[in-house]
């Protein structure tokens, strides 16, 4: 077996070993000598490729966050990639509350990050075609026809991502008055409703 087949193998079966133990009980109760023991791998091992549990976990995040992307970018509009990401993060419900427990709101609003920009930013681009119909303006191929500056669209795009975040977070502690599907539709509205009057706003 090749070396990165073997390291991509070993590193799998730690993330299995962590999920499966998440199950039973909080992270800060598993041990190194419990995933190694179960993977059948030695501690050398172990941190050979993370430097602790935690280590694991953030590579695991990113891990998730990276096939999720893959998937989005299979779909052609926000709102089919937005129920993507909803579903994923039910499926995942468990594993995304430990995030949130044991790395704190910025490293779930991290892993959020990656997710979300794709969507908002296919939002803003349907923002900025509805603010050009409205005003008369031609569709170009341009990602910016509007001549908004880089950093208002990025402090945009930051300011939905993190209220977005925190709409998922109360639906994930199960504090939101939203089931998931409402959640979905409100967020759409949401963005639908406020995005082209903050870029026809920028763009004066």
């Amino acid at each position: 077996m090749k070396k990165q087949e073997c390291r991509e193998r070993t590193q799998r079966q730690l993330a299995e070993a962590l999920e499966f133990y998440l199950q039973k009980k909080p992270l800060e109760k598993i041990t190194v000598r419990e995933l190694i023991e179960k993977v059948g791998i030695n501690r050398k091992t172990f941190y050979y490729y993370f430097p602790d549990i935690h280590g694991l976990l953030e590579w695991m995040v990113t891990q998730e966050s990276q096939r999720l992307i893959f998937e989005i970018q299979n779909h052609e509009d926000y709102e089919n990639s937005l129920a993507l990401v909803f579903d994923s993060i039910e499926k995942n419900r468990h594993f995304v509350n430990c995030v949130y427990d044991s790395m704190g709101r910025d490293a779930l609003v991290r892993f959020l990050n990656k997710d979300f920009r794709k969507v908002i930013s296919w939002a803003m681009e349907k923002g900025m075609e509805d603010v050009l119909k409205r005003n008369g303006g031609k569709i170009t191929e341009a990602s910016n026809p509007l001549g908004i500056e880089q950093k208002f669209l990025d402090t945009l795009v930051d300011s939905y991502i993190a209220s977005i975040a925190q709409i998922l977070l109360l639906y994930l502690q199960k504090k939101s008055p939203f089931n998931k599907q409402e959640c979905i539709r409100f967020i759409l509205r949401y963005l639908q409703s406020t995005i082209p009057a903050a870029l026809e706003e920028f763009a004066k």
